[in-house]
């Protein structure tokens, strides 16, 4: 195994592969058109990855969060529109997706009257704020769970054709 690095401000890419325990060498062999020198530009920030080497590396280092990073930070349209999602444990998941959907709750009689005539007037723009805000904490929760679960999945740790079929079945 080749040596460890000692740079400081290592990137996001870098450290991801470290902490999977990786060589540039032996993450290259891993990732079809991938060089151990492309992997060295990319975490020294000398060459800008293309949203399939972002992907290729989440995939290797079973680290899907890279995907919304790079979305949340390199991309044009995706700092516009995506936000940054963490990773936490479950637990802390649910209780966040559980609190927001409790304060929607109380909300949604709210909801439908601002969106009864198809419009937002003024004097709807205060409640209106805080029912969209309350709905971005919702969907940061969702979006997080997921992340969670495509990590988990990389680990084996949960079985992952199992639950999409399961999907499948309530879907249908």
């Amino acid at each position: 195994m080749g040596r460890q690095s000692t740079r400081e401000n290592k990137n996001i890419y870098q450290l991801a592969r470290e902490e999977k325990g990786l060589t540039r060498e032996k993450a290259a062999d891993l990732m079809p058109g991938f060089s151990s020198a492309r992997i060295e530009k990319i975490e020294y920030e000398t060459q800008e990855p293309t949203p399939y080497d972002i992907v290729q590396m989440a995939d290797c280092y079973g680290r899907p969060d890279l995907c919304n990073y790079y979305c949340s930070h390199k991309c044009a349209i995706g700092e516009r529109y995506v936000p940054e999602v963490e990773i936490t444990d479950l637990s802390g998941i649910i209780l966040e997706t559980i609190a927001g959907l409790n304060d929607v709750d109380a909300l949604t009689n709210r909801l439908i009257q601002i969106g009864r005539d198809g419009k937002i007037s003024d004097d709807e723009i205060k409640d209106f704020a805080l029912i969209s805000s309350k709905l971005d904490t919702i969907s940061l929760a969702i979006d997080s769970l997921n992340l969670w679960v495509d990590k988990t999945a990389s680990e084996k740790k949960i079985n992952l054709d199992l639950l999409k079929a399961e999907k499948e079945k309530i879907q249908k």
